[in-house]
């Protein structure tokens, strides 16, 4: 977890309102943190959470961060507080855990202060779930508060919206981002320049770029060769979507492996439980396991297809402006303005449209991502009547 100050300087606006509704003792028993995306509501989430549950609280909305119960906070192990986020593969949140969650927040708490819940792209909740959800919103128990996060606010219920206030959060300033990838990167300034432009304000976004910016311009670089191939580009297209779903392969086989060895290392610290709780130990620690694979995999093949999109972006800004300065991978701006040159604006729209057609499902839904990519890169020039490898595309999603 980021240190608090640093979240403070992110987000200074939420923090304020928060202070200012805990002095006066007036936070709602609701809030809803609309972010978008990768600007700390994590972070922030979780803040708000010990400073509900803190046991020494240094003031309204600081909470002391060293006592147990902000310690097992962090580790989301309070009794009192409950999480839940979208589990699997599909992009929503599963009824069961609605309902558990529900129930949960009906008992008495089990420290004997607040109960807090915390429910993670709350956007996804299914319309089931959301109704139940919100008879116990409207009618919580006592020190029972709700923290939903959220990037896409417009698709929760209204009756949910209604009994919520909603705190929104900003991309930082590219100042304050440039500042911290510097930082990352002191020796690079090319790189950061790079980082700063692609992450947009998202500073999550602009560490995980920074972590390995090598690997992101070879995908750029890929990416621009295969598009940059117009109509004999189905070989190129084909070799990308092959290597991207072999490297997606490979760290799964490698993540296996840790998982192996991590649950030995838990069996090995429980082996004195009773045989029913181990079980349940250890199926819990894999359950948790492979959900952070999972979203690992979502994150890499989410980059892909934004990384894409970006591309597909600059060539229309280049073609719309012819101004270098106004893109987003602007040390590419000789093969951007040759593709501007190779693409018509009628394609370059189609190609922007048929990528977010299929991303959501790519990356949510268990497809295969190599066909959904050879598609994609191999029909960019193609008339739509002709483009079979776009229609075997969308038909790998499932849609």
């Amino acid at each position: 977890m980021r240190p608090f100050d640093e979240i403070a300087q992110d987000q200074p606006h939420a923090v304020a309102c928060l202070q200012r509704a805990m002095t006066r003792k007036r936070l709602p028993h609701a809030v809803i943190f609309a972010s978008p995306g990768d600007v700390g509501e994590d972070e922030l989430a979780q803040r708000l959470a010990q400073a509900l549950l803190c046991e020494q609280p240094r003031g309204p909305f600081a909470p002391c961060g060293t006592c147990h119960a902000c310690d097992t906070v962090a580790r989301a192990l309070h009794p009192d507080l409950h999480v839940v986020r979208p589990k699997g593969l599909l992009r929503a949140i599963k009824t069961e855990d609605m309902l558990e969650l529900i129930q949960a927040l009906q008992a008495t708490a089990l420290i004997g202060g607040a109960k807090v819940a915390i429910v993670y792209q709350a956007e996804t909740l299914r319309k089931e779930s959301a109704n139940r959800f919100l008879k116990t919103l409207e009618e919580p128990t006592a020190d029972t508060y709700f923290i939903l996060v959220t990037t896409r606010p417009e698709r929760l219920l209204p009756t949910i919206l209604s009994r919520c206030q909603m705190i929104r959060l900003r991309p930082l300033s590219a100042a304050r981002v440039q500042a911290r990838v510097q930082a990352l990167l002191p020796a690079c300034a090319a790189d950061t320049e790079l980082v700063c432009a692609i992450a947009r304000g998202r500073w999550n976004r602009a560490a995980k770029l920074a972590e390995d910016c090598a690997s992101y311009r070879a995908m750029v670089e890929a990416l621009l060769a295969v598009l940059s191939a117009r109509q004999s580009a189905a070989l190129p297209a084909f070799d990308f979507g092959k290597r991207f779903a072999g490297a997606l392969k490979d760290e799964r086989a490698a993540y296996e492996a840790q998982v192996k060895d991590a649950l030995a290392v838990q069996a090995e610290r429980c082996k004195d439980y009773e045989a029913g709780v181990r079980r349940d130990v250890l199926s819990a620690a894999e359950d948790e396991l492979e959900a952070a694979q999972a979203a690992r995999e979502r994150t890499i093949k989410a980059g892909l297809f934004e990384t894409l999109l970006d591309l597909w972006r600059d060539i229309w800004v280049y073609q719309t402006t012819r101004a270098p300065d106004a893109l987003l991978h602007r040390g590419y701006h000789t093969q951007i303005a040759r593709l501007a040159e190779l693409y018509s604006p009628h394609e370059i729209a189609r190609n922007i449209r048929d990528a977010e057609t299929v991303r959501g499902p790519t990356v949510f839904l268990n497809t295969r991502v190599d066909i959904v990519v050879q598609g994609l890169l191999a029909g960019a020039t193609a008339p739509v009547r002709e483009r079979l490898p776009f229609q075997r595309a969308i038909m790998a999603t499932g849609l």
